[in-house]
C-alpha cells in the first residue's frame, strides 16, 4: 500500500531513483515564509511482510509547486537519491517507508556505518528547504546484487504501520 500522506503532498508515490549517485546532497537550509519542516526521524525498520525498509516521519507545511528530493548517504557517498512529484499545499504529518530490498537486489548498506537521510525541496532548481537527520537503528545488511535501473528498491513511498 502506498503512503496516503505522500500522495496528498505530491500527487504521486513513485519517484526516479539514482543508485550510488556521484553527486552529493545540498547543505541544510532553513525554509522560506510559508514553509515549515521538522524531519522527525528516519530509521531502518521492516515492512509488514518483513522486507527491510527505511521509515521517515516528518511534520510539514508546504506551498504548491516545489519538487522533492530525498537522499540516503554515508561517509562513503550517496547510496540512493529519490526525486519526484510536485508539492501541493500541505500542512500535517508525512509518513512513508522506502523498500531497501526487493527479490535479489538490495541497497549496499554496510554494517556499523552511519547513515543520514536528507529531504530537499527545490523551486525551479534552487533549493528552498533542506533538512538532514541521522538514520537510527542498524542497517539491514544483505549480500545481494545492487539495484538495477528500474528496480523497485527505494522507488515507492509506501504507507507506514498504523500508530506510527
Amino acid at each position: 500500500m502506498t503512503s496516503p500522506s505522500a500522495r496528498a503532498l505530491l500527487g504521486t508515490t513513485a519517484g526516479a531513483v539514482t543508485y550510488a549517485a556521484t553527486e552529493s546532497p545540498p547543505p541544510a537550509k532553513d525554509p522560506p515564509a510559508g514553509w515549515q519542516m521538522e524531519l522527525g526521524n528516519a530509521r531502518f525498520t521492516e515492512l509488514e511482510d518483513g522486507t527491510p525498509a527505511l521509515m521517515v516521519v516528518s511534520q510539514l507545511q508546504a506551498k504548491a509547486g516545489a519538487s522533492l528530493e530525498m537522499w540516503l548517504t554515508t561517509g562513503g557517498g550517496t547510496v540512493a537519491k529519490w526525486s519526484g512529484g510536485a508539492t501541493r499545499v500541505y500542512d500535517g504529518t508525512v509518513c512513508f517507508q522506502l523498500r531497501l530490498v526487493s527479490g535479489r537486489e538490495a541497497l549496499p548498506l554496510i554494517e556499523g556505518s552511519k547513515y543520514t537521510f536528507e529531504v530537499v525541496f527545490r523551486d525551479g532548481g534552487s533549493v528552498i528547504l533542506a533538512r538532514v537527520v541521522e538514520v537510527t537503528h542498524f542497517p539491514p545488511v544483505r549480500s545481494l546484487a545492487a539495484p538495477s535501473a528500474g528496480s523497485p528498491v527505494f522507488r515507492d513511498l509506501l504507507g507506514c504501520p498504523r500508530g506510527s
